[in-house]
């Protein structure tokens, strides 16, 4: 009876009482089989396409019926300019392989993959530089060739052994996670190389109903192995995000949560709302411990006008566009001059728009001096009333250069609490000369060259300049309506020697009521000095 054959290998299987005296032959030759099967070789593969046979389609009896496909694990090698696809013969053979793609890059657009294939069914693709479980199902002609790792459990830790130990992921091997000895971790999108193409990491939670202050997804720092324990293991800085509220069709509203440690677990110290908006505090108690937020450059030389900082106030999505998606406003740190171990002077520059780019408008000086553009109307600006004197400095000024002309300009205030205005110089010329030429005018030529007589002792100043004052009895030296620059002269005929006193406004010598109350005559020159109160002297009794 003839010898028959197992169907994935071809091992030959003798009858009782048949092949007399070939028994050992026909044995070692299964042997052969049998040792292949624990065993590895090396296939070079060439152009695209490789015939990868397992057992023959009909052994020989007695023969040997090796075949490179018998090997467990396989290694193929060899040059390739594209991917090469390796059929697996025959269909009806069901084994499995321990695959690895050594293949090298005949020219400069690989490296390549290794497909392997058995019938119509599904193929299992090897890239270049990994390697794979596998096993074909000999299925004839829809076989399939299944990758026994593609969901691949494992019951307890997985330790990659080796410095620079990559995980690959997708079918191109477009992702790749790498290990950097001693540091950590790099991911990298290898796959895409044109631009958009960055790395994605998306932290998903299973959650079915998300409520507010639902985390989503949270990322912490911990040194965890700290020997002083306690706070110094605890969670020392993280970064979460939160909803807002519920979640709906229509709604996922989210905060990115920033959180730091001091003295126990890390807390919020800032935010970042849905809308945009950045919220920061400073949570020490104690005092003067304000919230400080530094902008820094990284320059090495300041020179002048270098900007160290700056925030710009902008809406890029504005329908209108043009000047509408410009900066609108701005502030900027702008240096003085060179910096140096001595000078770090620098203004901050305060820029605003109205049909163009914000240009500077206003600016504050590294010794405090306010320049701006314009300042007008009160409350805009510097408002009216509320800027002392004293505040004003004008020693950084320009002189004017030359002597002052009515045309030279002034600020005034046009009344108690009124408004400040500006006035020419000749305005104070006109306003002088009319007061003088006014009290002058107050009188005649002929009142202002002759004494008028008044006997009372109380002389009015609009009535004339020069006065003969006979008292008749008890009298008291005053003037009414006085005139700021009135000067004259005042006869006085005292022979019945009556007592004479000073008003309040008198300004004169102590002895003078004394003299002047002798019988006597007496000349009295007088001058008002502030239109309120009035000088005096007198002369000694004339003879």
């Amino acid at each position: 009876m003839a010898s028959s054959f197992t169907t994935s290998l071809g091992i030959e299987e003798m009858v009782t009482g048949e092949k007399s005296g070939t028994w050992g032959t026909i044995s070692n030759f299964n042997w052969d089989i049998m040792d292949r099967i624990t065993a590895y070789t090396s296939v070079a593969l060439s152009g695209t396409t490789h015939t990868l046979t397992v057992r023959e389609a009909s052994p020989g009896t007695g023969t040997e019926n090796l075949q490179d496909g018998m090997y467990r694990v396989i290694k193929f090698t060899g040059a390739l300019g594209a991917n090469n696809t390796v059929t697996i013969a025959p269909n009806t053979t069901k084994v499995f392989f321990i695959i690895i793609n050594a293949t090298t890059d005949s020219g400069s657009s690989g490296p390549y993959s290794v497909i392997l294939t058995q019938g119509s069914g599904a193929n299992v693709t090897v890239q270049n530089g990994n390697n794979a479980v596998v096993y074909c199902d000999g299925g004839g002609s829809g076989a399939v060739v299944t990758d026994a790792l593609s969901d691949l459990q494992i019951g307890d830790d997985l330790s990659l052994v080796s410095d620079s130990a990559v995980i690959n992921l997708g079918a191109d091997n477009d992702v790749t996670i790498t290990h950097v000895a001693d540091t950590g971790l790099k991911l990298k999108q290898a796959g895409a190389t044109g631009d958009g193409k960055p790395f994605v990491l998306t932290m998903q939670t299973g959650e079915l109903d998300i409520a507010a202050d639902d985390v989503l997804g949270q990322i912490d720092f911990q040194a965890p192995d700290e020997a002083t324990g306690t706070d110094a293991i605890l969670v020392a800085a993280g970064i979460s995000a939160i909803s807002e509220g519920d979640f709906s069709a229509s709604n996922n509203a989210t905060k990115l949560s920033f959180k730091t440690g001091a003295s126990a677990a890390a807390t919020e110290k800032m935010y970042i709302t849905s809308t945009g908006n950045v919220n920061m505090k400073n949570t020490a108690t104690t005092d003067d411990t304000p919230m400080v937020l530094t902008l820094q450059t990284g320059e090495l030389d300041i020179a002048s006008a270098d900007v160290l900082g700056q925030i710009d106030f902008q809406a890029p999505d504005e329908g209108t566009g043009t000047d509408a998606i410009l900066v609108a406003a701005g502030i900027a740190a702008v240096s003085e001059g060179d910096f140096s171990s001595s000078n770090n002077a620098t203004k901050l520059s305060f820029k605003t728009a109205a049909s163009g780019a914000a240009a500077e408008t206003a600016s504050l000086s590294s010794t405090g001096v306010l320049t701006a553009t314009s300042f007008t109307g009160s409350g805009a600006g510097l408002t009216a009333g509320t800027t002392p004197i004293a505040t004003l400095d004008i020693d950084g000024g320009t002189d004017i250069g030359g002597a002052l002309t009515t045309s030279d300009l002034i600020i005034v205030d046009d009344g108690a609490g009124g408004a400040n205005r500006k006035s020419a110089l000749s305005r104070i010329n006109t306003l002088v000369t009319d007061t003088m030429v006014a009290a002058d005018q107050a009188w005649t030529g002929s009142q202002r060259a002759t004494f008028v007589t008044d006997n009372d002792g109380s002389f009015d100043m609009n009535a004339g300049q020069n006065f003969a004052w006979t008292p008749a009895g008890t009298d008291v030296l005053e003037f009414t309506n006085e005139t700021n620059g009135q000067s004259g002269l005042i006869y006085l005929n005292n022979a019945s020697g009556h007592s004479i006193s000073l008003g309040s406004e008198i300004m004169g010598d102590d002895d003078m009521a004394s003299t002047i109350s002798a019988a006597g005559q007496y000349l009295i020159g007088y001058v008002s000095y502030d239109g309120t109160n009035v000088a005096v002297s007198y002369s000694q009794e004339l003879n």
